[in-house]
């Protein structure tokens, strides 16, 4: 990568971050009243404004919403992919397959309960150019197998077809999902390793392990907490691709409680990283980590991929920490539980 264009990179991503929501957006966000207030703010005062400026706040709901938000994310990553050269290309994949495993996961689970023609209304079609499968061709699916039809010859049909559900029975979405992830993850190794400068190769491995390495601890946290899995059916639902060791990992799913998850984590990079963090809530954890640790690498890193990872990855965090508030603000929670549902 020429140096130019690594340094148009870098400039251009840092500049984007400082653009994000500033602690006086989060303070006004959770002093909204409900969900037309939070969309006229978002509309009016922040970052945004451009993917908003032909809704109605006024009647749009959080279902709308949220891909609304998603697809300024969308919209910076191929700004930012303007820029890149062959070294970038990895990210640029990277993304467009997360973004469409998002979309047929979210058309599929329409079809599980039943009201597959509601998909059209949440689907981001100004994306459509982007992708290498057509949305449109999503947006007339009415059952598996038409999704099979739809993605026929794409790189998801194998797994797809894999997770064909029997007749009368329910898509197994979140183990369709993982596999959907799992192979975007080893393609993106694969990748990886075929790199000609063998720094660069250790660094993108090391970023991408460590977001696998958040992503697995994060799962396995969540399905002891909120739907006591045991350590047999959760393995399966795992990414093969991270630092830590297998064993490490079958130590973690077979801890009876999450507390015991955190403790057996503390002889891992992943505990000395933990014991410098701040949280309000065990769920939280790992997403205050992948804050920090993005933080980091989009300040330090010379490395315009990384930065360009971790650029993304925190605007996934602001994401969340909108629609957290937007949630809150339904139900009717008080200012002060809502800031602590914000992760910094």
């Amino acid at each position: 990568m020429s140096s130019q264009s690594s340094n148009a990179i870098l400039a251009k991503a840092r500049a984007m971050y400082g653009k994000s929501l500033k602690e006086s957006d989060y303070d006004n966000l959770i002093e909204c009243k409900s969900v037309a207030e939070l969309a006229a703010y978002l509309k009016q005062r922040t970052n945004y404004a451009a993917v908003m400026s032909g809704l109605n706040e006024t009647e749009i709901h959080r279902g709308q919403l949220e891909p609304v938000l998603r697809q300024n994310i969308y919209f910076d990553v191929f700004a930012l992919s303007r820029y890149a050269l062959e070294d970038t290309l990895v990210f640029s994949d990277f993304i467009i397959s997360k973004m469409e495993i998002e979309q047929i996961i979210r058309c599929l689970m329409m079809v599980n309960i039943g009201k597959a023609e509601e998909y059209v209304y949440a689907m981001p079609l100004s994306l459509d150019k982007f992708a290498n499968i057509s949305l449109k061709a999503l947006a007339s699916v009415r059952s598996y197998d038409d999704m099979l039809s739809a993605l026929k010859g794409s790189r998801y049909y194998a797994v797809l077809s894999a997770f064909r559900p029997k007749d009368g029975t329910k898509i197994a979405i979140t183990e369709l999902e993982i596999a959907l992830q799992n192979q975007t993850y080893a393609k993106v190794m694969e990748t990886i390793a075929k790199g000609k400068n063998k720094g660069d190769r250790k660094e993108l491995k090391d970023i991408f392990s460590a977001m696998l390495d958040f992503e697995n601890m994060s799962r396995i946290i969540r399905l002891k907490k909120y739907y006591g899995f045991s350590a047999e059916q959760i393995k399966p639902l795992l990414s093969p691709y991270g630092k830590l060791s297998t064993k490490m990992l079958d130590e973690f799913c077979s801890a009876d409680t999450v507390s015991e998850v955190f403790e057996l984590s503390r002889t891992t990079y992943l505990g000395r990283l933990m014991s410098r963090l701040q949280y309000n809530d065990q769920t939280q954890m790992t997403d205050v980590m992948v804050c920090s640790y993005c933080k980091h690498h989009l300040r330090l890193s010379p490395n315009p991929t990384i930065v360009m990872i971790s650029y993304v990855y925190l605007r996934e965090i602001e994401l969340k920490n909108i629609i957290n508030i937007i949630e809150a603000t339904r139900y009717g929670i008080s200012s002060d539980e809502k800031r602590k549902l914000l992760i910094r």
